[in-house]
């Protein structure tokens, strides 16, 4: 009996060792694979976090590229209006000047014409491009501006007839007529005459031009003339140059804009007159 207990009892000491053994194995297994686990969450987390970041940094970015082509759109001048006209001998009340111009460069003013009745303000591009001149004139009185404005607009009166009509939108007509080898479109939007002049063998889509002029102004607002007003289109021969030339009397006064850009590009510095 002795000697089986005395078997007996390493054989139990080994297995509880064996077995505790394993157990320490196991515990050991497990708490690896929870750090494992772990690490890779926070793992996870930290990517997921880089990621958003990297995200919205190139929002961002896209944010400042758009915001950037968007202030590219229009130019602004090297001198303020009010640092211009403060230059000017005209009374201060009567001086009028563009503030945006067609172009993404800088715009640099110079004045050619400086007097107590008349101005005359060049602008181009720091490039050396013209994009338009703007002058202001004060008459003796507002009967003889009157009389330079009629001049100015003799001939180019909308027809009184149906025929050749167009419909413009926005409730306005336009009418179309030839003659001598010329084409011409003109319509009429409040105290405002328009006319699109060009030779008939160019065969210049007028109607078309007319209808995106008319478009434009439905959001941008003229000067207000006292009493009348006109834009002049005329296309040279080849239909590939335009020279614009836009006139209002403001009682005494007529104020003018010329410039060889497109006639929406016209219409973007006429509507910026202050």
């Amino acid at each position: 009996m002795t000697i089986k207990r005395s078997i007996i009892l390493p054989f139990m000491l080994g297995s509880f060792l064996i077995a505790a053994g394993c157990t320490s194995d196991n515990n050991a297994d497990n708490d690896q694979q929870a750090d494992s686990e772990t690490s890779q969450v926070t793992d996870n987390q930290d990517a997921e976090a880089d990621s958003g970041e990297a995200t919205e940094n190139n929002d961002n970015e896209n944010d400042d590229r758009t915001q950037n082509e968007t202030d590219e759109n229009t130019g602004t001048s090297n001198q303020e209006p009010s640092s211009v006209s403060e230059q000017l001998k005209m009374k201060q009340s009567a001086v009028k000047l563009p503030t945006s111009f067609p172009t993404k460069e800088d715009v640099e003013p110079q004045i050619e014409e400086n007097s107590d009745t008349a101005y005359t303000v060049k602008y181009q591009t720091s490039s050396g491009e013209e994009v338009a001149t703007f002058s202001g004139t004060l008459y003796d009185s507002a009967e003889d501006a009157s009389s330079a404005m009629n001049e100015f607009q003799s001939g180019k009166e909308v027809p009184s007839y149906d025929e050749g009509a167009t419909d413009l939108g926005h409730g306005i007509t336009g009418y179309g007529e030839g003659a001598t080898g010329h084409q011409y479109f003109s319509w009429q939007e409040g105290n405002w005459l328009f006319s699109i002049s060009s030779l008939t063998q160019d065969n210049m889509d007028q109607p078309g031009i007319a209808k995106k002029m008319v478009d434009y102004l439905e959001n941008h607002m003229l000067p207000a003339p006292d009493p009348t007003g006109a834009v002049l289109v005329d296309y040279p021969q080849g239909g590939k140059e335009v020279q614009v030339d836009i006139r209002w009397q403001e009682q005494d006064k007529i104020y003018r804009l010329t410039t060889d850009r497109v006639p929406l590009d016209a219409l973007e510095m006429a509507t910026s007159v202050k």
